[in-house]
């Protein structure tokens, strides 16, 4: 009998593929699933996008609240800093700037309230607290050529109502300099609150040069410090006036020479010129281009009893005595009416009474006085405007 032959083994089934046909739908299954988890990730992904919309939309809103809340907490630091934020979030307003400004000084801050000032202007042009938070800075800087062009155009700017305001602080700014202790205690702050506040470091500076106190830097250190922050900021006009005087006091008159050369063509004014002056007249002995440099000066700076009496030299040394004695006459006026013990009173009596039409004409006549025409003419035009407004009075009957 032939060999039975061993039954052939059946085929491995692959135990990764079923067998056998496929369920009924099976395929249509899968397709489904697939369409609802693509439907979910694209409907969580509109939900987010939609959601970082109204985060974004509502963050200036978000900001702005813990600004507020901060100032009402008298949180300086985090109001600051929350200003800030919310001013570079895109949704800045002359309000911002100006809650910036506020939180700014309240920590002693100058040049950045300075900064939020000018921009809260740029927004809203006719903002009375920040033309005159301006002009104060520049009365404790001791900057009046600066103060008068501001205060110019502050008075241009405002509403009607506004222009005493304006020109009142304006009148301080050019004419009563803060007492000395006053002024250095609030550069003081200003520069322990920002080393980087030049024009705090300047100013300060300038002070001590006019009136040296025990313990003050001496003269070669402030001439160190002015010429570091000059090399550093060669437009900054303050440091190059304070730099060019501390070198003429020293006798370093070819070195100040030098420093005055290079001043800066676009931001040569009176400032400019009354040094130029004092080279011409004291050093280069040319009093004919002194006089016409001190001459330069009294078209900006009409009050500047130091121009006058540069004049009065230039015009002696050129045999010129009438006019030499006229501008000493200047001089003496000048000294006598801007003293402070004459001076002061009177601001603060007219200043207290500003709606009144007299003391308006008070001030007028204190400008005139010394020199100030524009600012007296406006003086005279507010108190007409405010003699109209209150009508006459009883005692005209």
């Amino acid at each position: 009998m032939p060999p039975r032959h061993a039954p052939r083994p059946s085929p491995r089934r692959d135990a990764r593929r079923p067998s056998g046909p496929p369920p009924p739908g099976g395929g249509r299954l899968a397709g489904r699933t697939a369409l609802a988890l693509g439907l979910t990730l694209a409907l969580a992904l509109a939900l987010a996008v939609a959601g970082g919309v109204a985060w974004t939309r509502d963050r200036p809103r978000r900001l702005r609240e813990r600004a507020e809340a901060a100032t009402l907490a008298r949180d300086w630091p985090a109001a600051v800093e929350a200003w800030k934020e919310c001013n570079r979030a895109g949704e800045a307003s002359a309000g911002t700037w100006l809650a910036e400004a506020r939180a700014d000084l309240e920590m002693d801050r100058s040049a950045a309230a300075d900064h939020a000032f000018a921009k809260a202007l740029e927004a809203k042009p006719s903002l009375v607290e920040a033309w005159r938070g301006r002009l104060d800075r520049l009365r404790v800087l001791d900057r009046p050529l600066e103060a008068l062009r501001l205060g110019r155009l502050a008075e241009a700017a405002v509403d009607a109502d506004a222009r005493p305001a304006i020109l009142a602080t304006t009148t301080l700014a050019a004419l009563a300099e803060l007492p000395d202790d006053e002024a250095r205690a609030r550069l003081d702050r200003w520069i322990t609150a920002d080393p980087t506040d030049l024009d705090a470091r300047v100013a300060r500076l300038a002070r001590i040069a006019a009136n040296v106190h025990p313990g003050d830097p001496d003269r070669a250190s402030r001439i160190a410090e002015l010429a570091e922050i000059l090399g550093r900021e060669p437009e900054h006009v303050a440091a190059r006036e304070a730099l060019v005087v501390a070198l003429g006091d020293a006798g370093e008159v070819d070195r100040g020479r030098v420093t005055l050369d290079a001043w800066p063509e676009a931001v040569r004014d009176a400032r400019y010129d009354r040094l130029r002056g004092r080279w011409d007249l004291d050093y280069d002995r040319n009093p004919a281009r002194a006089a016409g440099s001190f001459a330069k000066v009294l078209v900006e700076l009409p009050h500047d009893w130091k121009s006058h009496y540069g004049l009065a030299r230039a015009g002696r040394a050129l045999g010129r005595d009438a006019e030499a004695r006229a501008e000493a006459d200047a001089v003496a006026r000048l000294l006598e009416r801007l003293a402070p013990v004459a001076l002061g009173p009177r601001l603060v009596d007219d200043l207290a009474k500003l709606d009144d039409p007299a003391a308006r004409l008070d001030l007028a006549g204190l400008c005139d006085g010394v020199g100030l025409a524009g600012l007296a003419q406006s003086w005279r035009r507010e108190a007409q405007a405010r003699a109209e407004t209150r009508g006459p009075s009883p005692t005209d009957h």
